[in-house]
């Protein structure tokens, strides 16, 4: 089979689960993700006869692809910063927007910034990011999930980042003493009245537990973190959230009851309301 014929197999055997771009987009990070090919490859090869092994490789990713598994638990890598970082089941996938967030940390930072906390890290791809940015700051991330927090610390030593990784029930801390200049969250906050509009590979693969928030409390993590940075964060110290759009007034309103009467909100790049930076 040559190049062209095996792209037309990828459009032809996920059509059902993708739009054509995407799809196509699909095969070229493929080909540059095992064999280091350019995207324009296929217009200007396109009748690359592929060998026996390139072609199974790219058959068992369309197989697993056809299943429903999202593109970067086949290939147990995701792009991230320019970070390339491992992900697998139990882990969530980091999201373009999540790159903005970090952005904005970045342009706004200060000199009085020392010590850092990535609440609900995830894979770590925040705290990394930030650590790969800022060599200088202490940054640590917290998670409830072991399988999470597995990954994070494999991101760390593959990437030779000094970040730090600790296990923790955000709803159950309680305060340890410890002191930061700037906390930082992606916490989940995907209300399940939502699901009709989520993709299925999302649904069906990814950790329920890093995306959804009981539909009575939607705010139940954006509560307790901001509790914990009344007591922990230092006095010219900010929160940096990602946020569900359709919760940002509630949020802004909670965080001045609970002493964080200075909201800024910025958009995303679809011009969704989807961050929030709280401080004093």
């Amino acid at each position: 089979m040559n190049l062209i014929q095996q792209r037309n197999l990828f459009r032809s055997s996920l059509k059902q689960h993708y739009p054509e771009r995407e799809i196509d987009d699909l095969f070229k990070r493929a080909i540059a993700h095992f064999f280091s090919w350019s995207s324009i490859k296929v217009g200007l090869e396109p009748h690359y006869v592929l060998l026996h092994e390139e072609e199974k490789l790219l058959n068992d990713l369309l197989n697993e692809l056809i299943l429903g598994c999202p593109f970067q638990y086949c290939i147990g890598t995701s792009r991230f910063m320019e970070l390339d970082l491992s992900v697998g089941p139990g882990v969530l996938i980091p999201r373009p927007e999540t790159e903005e967030l970090i952005e904005w940390v970045l342009a706004e930072k200060s000199a009085s910034i020392a010590t850092v906390w990535d609440v609900c890290t995830g894979s770590g791809c925040i705290a990394l990011a930030l650590k790969k940015a800022q060599s200088d700051w202490l940054i640590k991330g917290f998670d409830i999930s072991k399988q999470a927090l597995a990954v994070a610390r494999k991101n760390a030593n593959d990437l030779s980042l000094e970040v730090s990784f600790e296990e923790k029930n955000v709803l159950d801390w309680s305060n340890n003493r410890q002191q930061c200049d700037l906390i930082v969250s992606n916490p989940p906050y995907v209300l399940p009245s939502e699901k009709i509009k989520m993709h299925t590979n999302v649904l069906e693969h990814e950790p329920g537990l890093a995306l959804f928030v009981p539909e009575e409390d939607p705010l139940v993590f954006y509560r307790k973190i901001i509790e914990i940075a009344s007591t922990c964060l230092s006095k010219s110290g900010c929160i940096y959230f990602e946020i569900n759009p359709l919760l940002v007034e509630e949020l802004i309103a909670l965080g001045k009851a609970k002493g964080f009467p200075t909201a800024n909100i910025k958009k995303d790049i679809f011009g969704k309301d989807r961050f929030v930076k709280f401080s004093r």
